[in-house]
This record gives structure tokens, sequence and C-alpha cells, in this order.
């Protein structure tokens, strides 16, 4: 894979990504892209909360990069690339942020290592979805990283009513 042909998937998956988007939140995103690059496992924590709010705390102080100099910087590790994920990590009316989170195959145990090591990376575009937005409403694109009082407001709603109507459903059946 040459480094014009990374940057192509790269692109499709940019594509795919403001289509889940623009499909599953009410924000206006700009279409100025910015991104940081991370590898998976530099996020601590044993359980999903404690990986997110790390996931926060290190890409808030990561440097934002254009789409050249992240394709630049993620060839140098292609031949070690698994897994390549674009989420959208911090979107505005200026500026969007975009994710590039990358899983090595270094990182496999070493029978997978030997039957994946000569696979091209796969790409994948992902948002996640807050509880409350799972019966498919819109949701604040940016609700991992603080979200604000909109994402505040429809947390308070989802635990008082939602969460406990379907605690006291299932004690009544």
């Amino acid at each position: 894979m040459t480094q014009n042909d990374l940057k192509d998937h790269i692109k499709i998956n940019i594509t795919s990504l403001l289509q889940l988007v623009k499909t599953n939140c009410w924000n206006t995103i700009s279409p100025d892209l910015f991104f940081i690059l991370s590898d998976f496992n530099e996020f601590e924590g044993t359980n999903s909360l404690e990986r997110s709010s790390s996931r926060n705390r290190i890409n808030n102080s990561k440097m934002m990069l254009t789409l050249d100099s992240a394709v630049e910087n993620l060839y140098k590790e292609l031949d070690d690339l698994y897994d390549v994920n674009l989420y959208m990590f911090r979107a505005n009316k200026t500026e969007t942020i975009v994710e590039i989170q990358y899983y090595r195959k270094s990182n496999f145990e070493t029978d997978y290592f030997a039957a994946i090591k000569d696979n091209q990376p796969m790409f994948h575009s992902k948002i996640e979805i807050p509880v409350y937005a799972w019966d498919g409403g819109k949701f604040d694109v940016n609700w991992e990283s603080g979200g604000g009082l909109h994402h505040a407001w429809k947390i308070f709603l989802w635990r008082n009513f939602l969460y406990k109507r379907k605690i006291r459903d299932k004690k009544l059946k």
C-alpha cells in the first residue's frame, strides 16, 4: 500500500464518518478538518468510563494535524497497522477534530500475529452513541468530551425516567 492509497482509504472513511454524524447528530459541524493520531493502547483504564476519561485527557493535549501530516505519520507505522478507526473527537462551527485511532499487529499474541502479519490494515468509521440515544434519537456529537447542557439534561432524563422504568418493568415480569 502506498502513501496515496493510505490517504485515499482515510478520505473514504472521513466521508463515511461525516455521514454518520449527519445522520445521528444534531450538531452543525465545520468542514475545516484537523486530525489527531492515537495508539489504542495508550489509553488506560479497566472499564469503558476510565478509558474514555483517559482518552479525553490524552487527546486534549495532542497537537492537531492536517490530513497530509496525519497520513505521513501513519504511513511510518503502516507495516504494523492492523485496524484504523476514525472517530469524531470534537466538532463545532469553526473546526472539526477527527481522531485516527490505530491498533498494532504487534499487540497480538505470537500465534495470531503470525497469521495476520502480511494482512493490509482494516479501516472503519465509528461514532460512540450515548445510552439515551439507543432508540434512534439524535444526540450531541461532542457528548464524550463534555457534552454541555443538552447532554447533561438528556442523561438526567434517562437516569430518572427511562432507566427506572426499565428496571420497574423487569421486576413486574
